[in-house]
């Protein structure tokens, strides 16, 4: 462990959460209005508690209702009960420099980050909600079969302009894998901006993917066999009290990327950086926020003597999950019924309410840290 005003933690294997775990965590005059009594003050809509279990309950516990309304698997929080069934949209968005800066993707629910080839990162952004309300999206990238291997998890349409070898042999041998490639949708489903130079120039919106889906004949909710397992949630914001500060989160995917996140006590929310400067979505202008930020180490390798990478998923690995200023180690394990994340004391852990980022850093690489302050 280094310090220099600074501290720095690292953990690449299971074996540095179990030390850790060991270790005891410190907890962490105005005049009154009259109130009339009318039947009319109590026309506010009714919240009820019920002792059954949610539409797959992200919780799996009892939960607040909402008439009208239902808890997002990928969220935690209300959304509309029409969305209730309904699949994720899971999009491969340009991440390097030159993409900069992407369009509606501050909109995801979910937004992975994976290393690729030469170092660079991919995003894959996740929405429970895309049939209305996205203008602009992109740009779009190819897959790569691990992406591809997540969204699968979560029964996810998985869209993506073009593909690797590794991830079209993939695709193509799981039948009834539901994607939209640009390189057979361009023109329906994808459009290039000519202000862009290709490749990263590839946007769709809210529209054609309706449209391509529609095109392929895809079924818009989830299978009856489907079964939510990746994130659970609390019902209220609830703090980590562990006392690990976490104001500042470096996450080092390589010597020369380092993207990293800064706490902001007034909203609770992380605000996101990367090429020295704010991580701006294009459609509203705003810094990139996340309420959740989860750090994964996995093991990457390479697919034979190529430089495509490839995630050994079996072997599970060590993290992070960091929320309202604080940390505290995690582990996950890749299971048939999604990524599974526990606390270091081996309980389900339970993630706060509100967007989530995920990076996934390389467990093989001692260059790949996760800094804290």
């Amino acid at each position: 462990m280094k310090k220099n005003n600074k501290t720095f933690y690292k953990i690449c294997t299971f074996a540095a959460v179990a030390a850790m775990s060991a270790t005891v965590f410190t907890g962490c005059g105005k005049k009154k209005e009259e109130v009339a009594t009318t039947t009319e003050a109590a026309a506010e809509p009714t919240i009820n508690v019920s002792p059954v279990a949610a539409m797959e309950s992200p919780s799996d516990v009892n939960v607040i209702y909402k008439e009208g309304m239902v808890l997002s698997e990928l969220s935690g929080e209300w959304i509309d009960e029409s969305l209730r069934t309904q699949k994720p949209l899971c999009i491969m968005i340009n991440n390097i420099i030159d993409a900069m800066p992407q369009s509606g993707i501050s909109k995801a629910d979910i937004t992975y980050e994976f290393l690729v080839e030469s170092g660079i990162t991919r995003l894959m952004c996740v929405f429970k909600d895309y049939a209305t309300g996205i203008d602009k999206l992109g740009p779009v990238r190819s897959s790569r079969h691990y992406y591809a291997q997540v969204a699968e998890q979560l029964e996810g349409i998985y869209a993506h302009f073009g593909w690797s070898a590794v991830a079209e042999e993939y695709i193509k041998s799981r039948p009834g894998y539901e994607n939209l490639n640009g390189l057979e949708l361009e023109g329906s489903v994808y459009y290039r901006d000519n202000s862009r130079v290709a490749p990263h120039n590839v946007y769709t919106d809210s529209e054609k993917i309706m449209l391509g889906i529609e095109k392929k004949g895809y079924n818009l909710n989830h299978s009856d066999s489907f079964h939510y397992n990746n994130f659970k949630f609390n019902t209220k914001d609830t703090a980590l009290g562990t006392g690990n500060v976490a104001n500042k989160v470096t996450t080092v995917f390589h010597s020369a990327r380092k993207p990293w996140f800064e706490y902001n006590s007034e909203d609770g929310r992380y605000y996101r950086y990367q090429y020295d400067t704010a991580h701006i979505d294009a459609e509203t202008g705003e810094q990139l926020s996340y309420k959740n930020i989860i750090v994964m180490y996995a093991a990457y390798q390479n697919v034979g003597d190529t430089i495509l990478l490839d995630v050994i998923w079996n072997e599970g690995g060590s993290g992070y999950y960091i929320t309202d200023g604080e940390y505290e180690p995690i582990t996950w394990s890749w299971t048939g019924e999604g990524i599974q994340y526990k606390t270091a004391d081996g309980k389900t852990l339970k993630m706060n309410p509100g967007n989530t980022y995920i990076s996934v850093l390389n467990s093989r690489d001692s260059q790949c840290e996760t800094i804290f302050e």
